[in-house]
């Protein structure tokens, strides 16, 4: 077990995200993620009931993606919302089409689908899909270092948005010191 030992503790709700990046024949890529939340009893929200074991949300979206982070389409499925009026929001997804992942991506998200145009989960999840996305376009990049020559330094640059985005790729880290010299900038 990766964390300590916790106390003595009941089970009250589980969420699982599952976030999948699927390289399409065109060219394309889809990123697909589900939400689903399930709580071990039995309870009441204020215009439907859920037994034990039943979802209180079963949530999909896909993006389709090209290698430049575009978005050329957006699906939202609800199958389950905690509320009855929930899949409305669905059709809105689709106004992420155009944006691209990046650099105020989800200030972007939140301009399109936030403030009660769409759903919170579906809208928070968005962050983790373009971080997968990101892991899965970065594969199909070239390699880093000369095939010809590997012992050759090449000039390597950080793909745009990622620096400082994390405590690896801060500027005055030893990681992109070695591994990405013109980015680097010694510490004050």
């Amino acid at each position: 077990m990766p964390l300590s030992q916790a106390s003595e503790r009941e089970q009250i709700h589980n969420r699982t995200i599952s976030i999948t990046a699927y390289q399409r024949k065109d060219g394309l890529v889809d990123v697909e993620g589900h939400i689903l939340d399930i709580k071990p009893f039995s309870h009441h929200l204020l215009d439907n009931h859920r037994a034990a074991g039943e979802p209180v949300h079963d949530l999909w979206l896909r993006l389709t993606i090209d290698k430049k982070m575009e978005v050329h389409s957006a699906e939202a499925k609800l199958d389950v919302g905690a509320h009855g009026i929930c899949h409305l929001v669905a059709p809105n997804f689709k106004n992420l089409a155009g944006l691209k992942i990046g650099p105020g991506w989800n200030r972007m998200v939140r301009e399109r689908v936030g403030h009660g145009k769409g759903c919170t989960h579906l809208v928070e999840m968005l962050a983790q899909m373009a971080t997968t996305a990101m892991q899965a376009v970065w594969t199909e990049r070239k390699p880093m270092v000369d095939p010809v020559d590997e012992t050759k330094a090449p000039t390597r640059r950080l793909p745009a948005g990622m620096l400082n985005t994390c405590y690896t790729y801060t500027d005055d880290s030893e990681f992109v010191r070695q591994y990405f010299p013109e980015d680097y900038r010694a510490a004050e």
